[in-house]
């Protein structure tokens, strides 16, 4: 993924929000699956009549689209599908706006990626990152993403000369890859039948053994549960939530925790 889409609006009852982690990793994915990704990051922002319609190149290959789109006022409630389908829309009502003044976007590339988006029901799994066995190289486990608009779930899974032998789910976690690079993005190898995940925030180490296609959790923090790790899961209650961000401010440098209190108030 070398382009990051993201969707947003400024509007009552918008399409914006954390819903639209989903369609935004996607279209990132598939940008770069249809050599579309000319731009680092394109942010498209839903707005009203008082603000312009405008398509602004910003420094490091940045881009910034306004688009009207009419605002349904019982968005909130419509299916999921609905939803789906009206967010798919904006963001390709944008690109080929886009695509009319940058001629390095095929037009017909565009339309495809909205197909396969179509076609696919808005259900996906792609590949993060892989860790090839170098004891033996046929051997390779990949984390996967599958992005849904109530939270992404993350597996493991162990291919053997291009074949699964195993599939492990692993985390169900807020709606943004951010899970991902904190928590999953660095694998390493013991032998050929244990593989160690770890991540950015060194909260959880993960181990897969790959014989008996099981996960073990290690909780490398001081805590009962391993705060940021907990706080950033999509399945726990409310007060759970609370807890884990409790324990998650207590961990931090004072300094650190001061910083983000006032800013919160």
């Amino acid at each position: 993924m070398t382009s990051e889409l993201r969707l947003g609006s400024v509007v009552a009852h918008g399409v914006g929000g954390p819903e639209t982690g989903a369609i935004n990793i996607i279209y990132s994915y598939l940008l770069s699956e249809f050599n579309q990704d000319h731009y680092r990051y394109i942010w498209i922002n839903q707005v009203g009549e008082e603000l312009n319609e405008l398509i602004l190149k910003a420094p490091n290959n940045k881009i910034h689209i306004n688009i009207r789109y009419p605002v349904y006022e019982d968005f909130d409630s419509k299916s999921v599908d609905e939803k789906n389908r009206i967010r798919l829309d904006v963001i390709h009502t944008a690109l080929l706006q886009l695509a009319k003044d940058d001629k390095k976007l095929d037009v017909q590339k565009l339309e495809a990626i909205r197909r396969k988006i179509l076609d696919h029901n808005f259900s996906f799994e792609f590949i993060c990152k892989s860790f090839v066995c170098q004891k033996q190289l046929s051997r390779v486990a990949s984390v996967v993403v599958c992005p849904e608009i109530t939270m992404f779930n993350y597996y493991v899974m162990i291919e053997e000369e291009g074949k699964i032998i195993c599939r492990l789910w692993i985390y169900s976690g807020l709606t943004d890859i951010i899970c991902f690079s904190d928590f999953f993005s660095q694998g390493k190898w013991k032998g050929d039948n244990e593989l160690v995940i770890t991540g950015k925030v060194k909260e959880v180490e993960i181990s897969i053994i790959v014989n008996e296609c099981k996960a073990e959790f290690k909780n490398l923090t001081p805590y009962p549960k391993p705060p940021q790790f907990e706080m950033m899961k999509s399945d726990i209650s409310k007060e759970e939530m609370e807890h884990a961000h409790k324990e998650w401010m207590h961990s931090l440098p004072p300094a650190v925790a001061s910083v983000i209190r006032k800013a919160h108030n």
